[in-house]
């Protein structure tokens, strides 16, 4: 939907390219040649879980463990490019931010989380679409911001009514309604109460879902404590109220969510 390239607070899938394609190629070779050293996905990502929770185990004089430091070294390498001034956000953060952790993400959090998202991906894309329901959530922050979003709640979340051609999140819900999931925008919605519905009622649940990189790994881990398989795709860019202290416009690469799709 947006074409120019878009500039987060702390990162960028664009880089200095007008398509973010290119981050997901540089994320894919990086994960190859960690997997071709430990190949277990779910080891690897229990090893990043635990080591990307604080910032302070991962500054280099702390960190203990060698296959880690070697993954951290490598990521940069691959990934140091998509990250917008990281180290000044965090000087200037005020001392109510500092206790917010997704405002604190650190660049060696960023490193391990986008790892993360690539192997749950790979993990969970084919227990996901062979999913009896598949839910997807969006965030707001993706509306078209040059008209009123007209979306209302189903008594679960909001859903999208397509008011806007130009919208993102209209464009993503078109998506999901070709691979039958029922996409909303996330506003209200209790996801631990929806999983332990469904679990209670033997419902096959598969969850899609999509923000910016710390929001989404929080959503990946809350999926993955309710057993519940789980994908995902970053926003290009974090350039939410929340960041930036008002809303720019924003978007998500539809092609790698397309591929997971598929």
């Amino acid at each position: 939907m947006i074409k120019q390239t878009i500039i987060g607070k702390t990162y960028s899938l664009y880089a200095n390219e007008n398509i973010s394609d290119y981050f997901y190629s540089d994320l894919a070779e990086l994960t190859n040649l960690i997997l071709a050293e430990s190949a277990d996905h779910s080891i690897l990502i229990n090893l990043l879980r635990k080591y990307s929770r604080s910032r302070r185990t991962l500054k280099k004089k702390n960190i203990k463990n060698r296959f880690l430091s070697k993954i951290l070294i490598q990521a940069d390498k691959f990934l140091s490019k998509y990250f917008t001034n990281i180290e000044e956000h965090l000087k200037n953060l005020t001392l109510a931010e500092k206790c917010d952790s997704t405002l604190t993400t650190s660049r060696e959090q960023y490193l391990l989380y986008m790892l993360e998202i690539e192997l749950v991906n790979r993990l969970n894309k084919e227990k996901f679409n062979t999913s009896e329901s598949k839910y997807a959530f969006l965030p707001h922050c993706l509306h078209d911001l040059d008209k009123e979003c007209l979306s209302a709640s189903d008594g679960t979340d909001y859903v999208c009514k397509s008011c806007s051609k130009n919208c993102s999140i209209n464009s993503v819900n078109r998506l999901m309604k070709l691979s039958n999931i029922k996409a909303y925008i996330w506003r209200e919605a209790d996801l631990k109460k929806i999983f332990k519905l469904a679990k209670s009622s033997g419902q096959n649940l598969g969850v899609f879902g999509v923000g910016c990189i710390p929001e989404l790994v929080n959503g990946l881990r809350l999926c993955a404590k309710y057993d519940v398989p789980v994908i995902g795709v970053p926003l290009d860019a974090n350039r939410c109220v929340r960041w930036m202290g008002d809303f720019y416009p924003n978007s998500v690469n539809e092609k790698k969510i397309l591929s997971l799709l598929t």
